[in-house]
């Protein structure tokens, strides 16, 4: 009986994993990560949080984790176009170009 009720579960559990696994590697998911590879346009504030640096949104309540310090740190405080990449999933730009706006 132990081993039936044993083999039971570990089918389930299987067959619980399986849509999961399923659902990566489906169709929508591979848009998605196409759509995140495209090129757009973020505006904000440039704020420092730790060692990194944001791109606070306030109008739309988001905020972004900029991947290149080096070219946010001079715009820090500052309203910015953003332009670059993003990776949903770590909340991250790939920024391509910064540019203070009025």
């Amino acid at each position: 009986m132990k081993n039936v009720v044993l083999s039971v579960a570990g089918a389930l559990l299987i067959f619980s994993a399986g849509p999961k696994i399923a659902a990566a590697t489906s169709p929508l998911t591979s848009f998605q990560q196409q759509s995140e590879q495209t090129e757009k346009v973020f505006s904000g504030t440039i704020i420092k949080s730790g060692d990194e640096f944001m791109l606070s949104d306030a109008a739309n309540k988001l905020s972004y984790v900029l991947d290149n310090a080096e070219k946010a740190r001079q715009y820090e405080g500052k309203k910015v176009k953003v332009t670059g990449t993003v990776n949903i999933a770590s909340n991250t730009i790939h920024v391509e170009s910064i540019q203070e706006i009025a």
